[in-house]
C-alpha cells in the first residue's frame, strides 16, 4: 500500500511572466510617447534578464523533478515495510513498533514530496510533453 496524504496545496504561479509583460508593456509605452532609445535599452533589458529566468526555471524544473525519484524509492520502502507487518515477522512488537515507524515517516516524506510536486508546477505549469521549459522556453 502506497501511503495515502492528502495534496499539496496548489502555489500561486510564478510572477515573472507577468512581470515580464508588464515591463514589455511600459516599453511600448515610451516607444509611443516618442521615446524610442529608453524603449529598445528596456526591452534589451527585460529579454536578457528572460532569457536567464528561462534558463533557470528549466534548471529548477528539473531540480524539483527529484519528487518522482523520491517517491519511486518511497514505495519500495513502504511495501517492504508493510510485508514484514503482515508476515511472521511483525508479531514481533520490536519489529511491528519499527515497521510502524517507517510507515509513519513514510508519509511524512510524502507530504514534503507533494510539496515538491506542487512547487515544480508553480515555477512550470505548462510543460512540454514532460520537458522542462513550458511557457519559458519559447519567450
Amino acid at each position: 500500500m502506497n501511503p495515502v496524504t492528502a495534496p499539496a496545496p496548489a502555489l500561486p504561479p510564478a510572477p515573472w511572466p507577468a512581470l515580464r509583460a508588464a515591463l514589455l508593456s511600459h516599453a511600448d509605452e515610451r516607444a509611443e510617447a516618442g521615446d524610442s532609445i529608453a524603449a529598445a535599452h528596456l526591452r534589451a533589458l527585460v529579454e536578457g534578464w528572460w532569457n536567464a529566468q528561462c534558463a533557470w526555471t528549466a534548471e529548477a524544473v528539473a531540480t524539483l523533478r527529484v519528487h518522482h525519484e523520491v517517491n519511486n524509492a518511497l514505495v519500495g520502502v513502504s511495501g517492504n515495510a508493510q510485508l514484514l507487518l503482515i508476515g511472521p515477522t511483525g508479531r514481533d512488537p520490536a519489529v511491528r513498533d519499527r515497521a510502524e515507524a517507517i510507515l509513519r515517516e513514510s508519509r511524512r516524506i510524502e507530504q514534503s514530496v507533494g510539496r515538491l510536486r506542487a512547487l515544480r508546477a508553480a515555477i512550470d505549469p505548462e510543460p512540454a510533453n514532460g520537458a522542462s521549459g513550458g511557457r519559458h522556453a519559447g519567450g
